[in-house]
């Protein structure tokens, strides 16, 4: 018997950073991992400086289209706890993190998450994201770009500087991953990849890569 195709749901906001979206959707896609990109609304519905639904501008202005809204997300995939995602995937860019800071869905979705013990993964300055919503996996190691260190460690949170090497340049507690930036960015999505479909299958798209 086939094991069932493992989803992931990365969340997408204006201002987010667009290699930290892309590279981690993308590496997971040749993982077989079925991944959906939900757009984290703003007040009106959509994405400031777009009229096109469904299209944020990121850190560096490249628009990027989701695939789905995360109200719509939730309510056709999620509404039940049986219905979350293998993983929830956050991506950096300062304003984007704010956004989903800002979110009170992005917390309720991070919370029933974390609760039944599924994979949160953030990168940069998305564990702040974590903080926000009710200092969601305090205690637990993370990393993050750096400059968000103190803020974190304030939070309750043990950050780390990842050692090379082994899972590349990310930390790993449990149920949570989190990396430094765009440029550990491979790390980031193929250590998620390896937590969901196993290290053989990681390595193997690694190698695909040019990765080492």
């Amino acid at each position: 018997m086939m094991a069932a195709t493992k989803r992931a749901l990365a969340l997408i906001a204006r201002g987010s950073e667009e290699m930290e979206l892309v590279i981690t959707v993308d590496v997971l896609r040749r993982c077989n991992v079925e991944v959906t990109v939900a757009l984290v609304q703003e007040a009106e519905g959509t994405a400031a400086g777009n009229t096109e639904p469904l299209v944020a501008c990121c850190s560096r202005g490249v628009n990027v289209k989701a695939d789905t809204t995360l109200q719509a997300y939730v309510e056709q995939q999620a509404a039940t706890d049986d219905g979350l995602p293998d993983a929830i995937i956050l991506p950096g860019g300062l304003e984007g993190a704010k956004a989903m800071a800002q979110a009170p869905a992005v917390g309720a979705l991070l919370e029933r998450q974390a609760r039944v013990g599924k994979l949160v993964a953030a990168i940069c300055a998305a564990p702040t994201v974590l903080a926000a919503h009710g200092k969601l996996f305090a205690g637990r190691r993370l990393t993050s770009y750096p400059s968000f260190r103190e803020k974190l460690q304030a939070d309750g949170y043990r950050w780390e500087e990842p050692a090379a090497g082994g899972l590349g340049r990310v930390v790993r507690d449990e149920n949570l991953i989190t990396s430094l930036g765009p440029a550990t960015t491979f790390d980031f999505g193929l250590a998620i990849g390896a937590a969901l479909v196993g290290q053989e299958v990681a390595d193997k798209v690694a190698a695909g890569l040019l990765y080492k």
